[in-house]
């Protein structure tokens, strides 16, 4: 699995929602974004990072896996809007804020990671191999979180305890992948299906709620029994119970009920 490095310079490109995206992104609860990247090289279940260039702060700020590779859209500059060029589109775990949140740096990555060009001037190189275990050290400590484990597998060990600056949940991005590979997206609750309202802009996309939260503590998570398919709002409904979490099937009932009135 190859890790790229896409670039972003506010001073170029302004992300009008930016605010709020960097607010609902999470390892739980990622979300779905494009992006440029010069290079075609680049393959679904690669990860990538992001670093904001231009005016400081400098350094690398997001981070995620991609799961679309290499497709042709309009040029984001609206000056070369006649132009297409190469897109892919991240799920990303981690869209950090850097008017309010610490960011990873670019001083930190020239001094610590000297073997990789920091400062390129297009979206898409490649990260060198030598430099990932301290960059994802680095991103560690910053994000008080650890990297990704891609791998997959039917049955993943999740919740287990681990102390960086606080106590974290350990969360196994694979097991999204895995537990949404080959299935129809659509809320398994209420039957809302992003694509078919929204169209490409929601394909690809659905929430996945574990039963059974990963800080009850380490288990081993079974793909066919403890991950269900939610749409946004099913799952802000389910973690609305006062006294204990709504299972899917509460909740469907409560829709039901809802509905006849």
């Amino acid at each position: 699995m190859a890790v790229w490095l896409l670039t972003w310079n506010p001073d170029k490109w302004h992300w009008e929602d930016y605010d709020e995206r960097c607010e609902e992104a999470s390892a739980e609860h990622p979300i779905i974004e494009a992006w440029s990247c010069q290079s075609k090289k680049v393959q679904e279940g690669d990860e990538f990072f992001l670093i904001k260039l231009g005016k400081p702060p400098r350094g690398i700020l997001g981070h995620g896996i991609i799961i679309e590779a290499n497709f042709e859209d309009v040029h984001w500059d609206d000056e070369r809007a006649d132009k297409t060029i190469n897109y892919i589109e991240g799920e990303w775990d981690t869209l950090l804020n850097y008017k309010t949140q610490d960011i990873l740096d670019a001083s930190i990555l020239d001094e610590r990671c000297p073997e990789q060009f920091w400062h390129p001037q297009a979206s898409g190189t490649r990260i060198k191999d030598e430099v990932l275990p301290t960059l994802r050290e680095l991103w560690a400590a910053v994000t008080k979180t650890y990297p990704a484990n891609p791998e997959e597998s039917v049955y993943h060990p999740e919740g287990a305890a681990r102390t960086l600056y606080t106590t974290t949940y350990e969360r196994d991005a694979g097991v999204r992948r895995a537990f949404l590979r080959g299935k129809h997206l659509k809320c398994e609750v209420c039957g809302f299906d992003f694509e078919e309202v929204y169209g490409k802009l929601g394909a690809g996309y659905i929430e996945v709620h574990h039963k059974k939260p990963v800080s009850e503590g380490e288990r081993i998570t079974d793909l066919n029994n403890d991950l269900v398919m939610l749409c946004s709002n099913c799952h802000r409904m389910i973690h609305r119970g006062r006294d204990h979490m709504i299972t899917p099937e509460e909740l469907g009932r409560i829709i039901c009920a809802n509905m006849k009135e």
